[in-house]
């Protein structure tokens, strides 16, 4: 019996690991939490200070690279079988 989970590794690793890692890293963690907290921000203050907005963007996208990339050699080492790497 497959795995399921082995085969949407496999069609996310079709993508490559520079897409993977914008798709699954960058753009939900940059975007998606500098959303979230901005909203909370303005719940809070009644208010948004537009200076912090960049300044989370950069953070969370920062966060964001380091763990799609974890997620990805993870996922490497879970579902592929050892290679030697350089």
């Amino acid at each position: 019996m497959s795995d399921p989970r082995k085969e949407v590794w496999h069609k996310r690793k079709q993508l490559g690991r520079s897409r993977y890692l914008i798709l699954f890293g960058l753009l939900p963690w940059g975007i998606g939490l500098t959303l979230l907290f901005s909203v909370i921000e303005f719940l809070s203050f009644q208010q948004l200070n537009w200076v912090w907005v960049p300044i989370r963007l950069l953070v969370f996208v920062f966060i964001g690279f380091f763990v799609a990339n974890a997620r990805w050699h993870a996922m490497e080492s879970r579902y592929e079988p050892y290679s030697r790497r350089p």
